[in-house]
């Protein structure tokens, strides 16, 4: 591999303002209008027998105020059943979910306006109609705000409740009726306005939530990622060995480690200066990462010009495998700038363990430090694994692979 300019880091670009949010704030949205809504779920049952008091209109028609209490009460309790697996649902099929909840909201509101427009139509309801016709008023005003969260119902939630009301008193005809329906127009207009309004701010808001939370995100990747290199550094390493090593010590799998040296890079410092060795080091985890193929490895870039790699469930021998691709790896790696040129080199320390409660997860880094230090000790650009040796002592050595 032939590096001729340096590696440059992928930079994540923020948020457009003007780009849709992800799926999770949709979800939340319909959660948020669902939970404003909670409240007003047995408005229209409740105040249904107390409208129809007025004018006496129960004892009157006591069928159309039954049946219609029974339909409301009845549709209340379907909302109140659909709302409580609300959330499980939109995990489930948010598309679907969130089509059914408009429907449903949108279906409970044009119940309501067909009941207004029946009233204010009717002849003999003098009071009740304008009584009627100021609770839709009321209810429209206040369902448009609740709703104003959704990019839909805030248009179709007035014309549902109102709607019915014009269409029926148009065509009858008259002052008063052509008043009434030009002022819910006027109603429908201004509602609509005031709910763009405070929907803009809802998003507003939900857009802040995310910005924040990507650039959280961000900074949380930034501090755990080598500049230099972009690899993980060694901060992210050891919170990963630490886990890595609680969950070995409960499974019983082996956990290995392998540290990476480059060879004589003080050297290419002070021939080539500090700008192609950082290049040198870039190259360097590169290689070491394209040579790393289970996705549960780890390599991150350890001080200097020393990488360490993680390799959970994996005992030495397949860490051995490991460590000769990356010596290979290393081996075939060129970097050139101008009139600089080298092929670098690596030594490599291999230590392995299933762990036990008697054991530190700093051992087998000590180990695999020791197993580094002979590598290089003997020769530079190899491989040594890291034993027990059957000494007198019971001291551990390494030997060479």
């Amino acid at each position: 591999m032939v590096l001729n300019t340096p590696i440059k880091s992928d930079q994540r670009e923020a948020s457009d303002s003007r780009a849709p949010l992800g799926l999770f704030y949709q979800k939340q949205s319909v959660l948020d209008v669902a939970q404003r809504m909670r409240n007003g779920l047995l408005l229209y049952p409740i105040i249904w027998p107390i409208l129809m008091q007025v004018d006496n209109y129960t004892e009157r028609h006591p069928w159309f105020v039954g049946i219609n209490g029974l339909c409301l009460v009845a549709a209340s309790i379907l909302r109140l059943f659909f709302h409580r697996r609300l959330k499980r649902a939109l995990d489930r099929q948010f598309n679907q979910t969130r089509f059914v909840f408009r429907v449903l909201s949108l279906g409970y509101s044009l119940y309501w306006g067909i009941l207004c427009a029946l009233i204010m139509t009717a002849t003999d309801t003098d009071s009740l109609k304008w009584m009627m016709l100021m609770t839709t008023v009321g209810i429209t005003a206040g369902g448009t705000v609740i709703v104003a969260l959704d990019p839909v119902l805030p248009l179709l939630y007035p014309l549902f409740t109102l709607g019915p009301t014009v269409f029926g008193l148009l065509p009858q005809g008259g002052t008063v009726n052509l008043a009434i329906s030009t002022l819910s127009a006027v109603f429908f207009a201004y509602s609509v306005s005031i709910a763009r309004l405070v929907g803009r701010d809802y998003w507003a808001r939900q857009r802040s939530q995310a910005l924040l939370e990507q650039r959280a995100r961000e900074l949380e990747a930034i501090s755990r990622t080598d500049a230099l290199t972009q690899v993980p550094n060694r901060l992210l390493f050891q919170e990963r060995l630490s886990r890595a090593w609680r969950d070995a010590q409960r499974s019983g799998q082996p956990l290995s480690i392998a540290m990476v040296d480059l060879d004589f890079f003080k050297r290419i410092n002070d021939n080539h200066g500090h700008p192609f060795g950082d290049l040198c080091l870039q190259a360097a985890a590169r290689a070491l990462t394209q040579a790393i193929h289970k996705p549960s490895d780890l390599i991150a870039r350890y001080g200097g010009e020393e990488f360490v790699i993680l390799m959970p469930n994996t005992d030495l021998q397949g860490a051995q495998a490991v460590a000769q691709r990356l010596l290979a790896g290393i081996g075939e790696t060129v970097v050139k700038q101008g009139a600089h040129m080298v092929t670098l080199s690596c030594s490599i320390g291999v230590s392995s363990m299933a762990p036990t409660m008697r054991e530190r997860a700093e051992q087998l880094m000590e180990e695999a430090d020791v197993a580094l230090y002979q590598a290089k000790q003997t020769g530079r650009a190899k491989v040594a694994c890291y034993e027990a040796a059957s000494s007198v002592e019971g001291k551990r050595n390494s030997s060479t692979v």
